[in-house]
């Protein structure tokens, strides 16, 4: 038997057992404690969660380039080269003519080094070591920083 109807029976007959209430006034009664306990009347509470607007920000950054990962390279976590192919190119910054639509780079993700370990109480550090779980056909959000022979230094990546 299902909860809800065996609930709706014992509700039921305790209303018709009860002696000094009228039972239409005994049912009334119910339904309201049951409106009070339950003041979304059946309806769902879910939990929301304002934007975060450092991150809109961010991700709409006009000095970043859009691309998508062509392929990965994994050393011992968070170390991870990355070969990726520009989708959008930045609108603005230092670096705004040296990257082109269609060009394939490789970026690294900077870290900031605690001794010898990644410094994981660093949260630009935190982010960029999320750089370590993209797999191919990943699209992201780049921003480059400095050029080293062939190789980008990436001051942020993040999965679009």
């Amino acid at each position: 038997m299902k909860l809800s109807y065996m609930l709706s029976v014992v509700f039921f007959s305790s209303v018709a057992f009860a002696e000094d209430k009228d039972p239409a006034a005994a049912m009334a009664e119910l339904g309201n404690q049951l409106a009070m306990e339950n003041p979304e009347g059946g309806g769902s509470i879910r939990a929301k969660k304002e934007p975060d607007t450092a991150v809109q920000q961010r991700k709409n950054d006009k000095k970043n380039i859009q691309a998508r990962v062509v392929s990965v390279k994994k050393g011992a976590f968070p170390q991870v080269g990355l070969v990726l192919k520009v989708s959008k190119p930045a609108e603005d910054g230092p670096n705004k003519d040296k990257v082109k639509k269609d060009d394939q780079i490789i970026v690294v993700p900077t870290y900031k080094i605690a001794g010898k370990h990644v410094d994981l109480a660093d949260e630009p550090s935190v982010m960029n070591a999320g750089a370590f779980y993209l797999a191919e056909g990943d699209s992201v959000i780049v921003r480059l920083d400095t050029l080293e022979g062939k190789m980008w230094k990436a001051g942020y990546i993040e999965r679009r």
